[in-house]
């Protein structure tokens, strides 16, 4: 999933090792396999939450993270 690398890549870990730099899963804010249903349909979309202190925005096929 392009956010869990996108977050992991910020955090300088390796995907496996984020729930714990981030001190929850991933799943604790958003259902990733939703996520993935909703990005990988054929109409374009835009999403937006929070994952720790990270601003997460997926519009179309752009992924945005901010750090607040």
């Amino acid at each position: 999933m392009a956010v869990i690398d996108a977050l992991a890549s910020l955090e300088d870990v390796r995907p496996v090792h984020l729930p714990a730099v981030l001190d929850d899963p991933l799943y604790d804010f958003i259902d990733p396999e939703a996520l993935d249903a909703l990005v990988t349909d054929k109409e374009a979309i835009s999403v937006s939450f929070t994952v720790a202190d990270y601003d997460v925005q997926i519009d179309g096929d752009k992924l945005r993270i901010h750090y607040e």
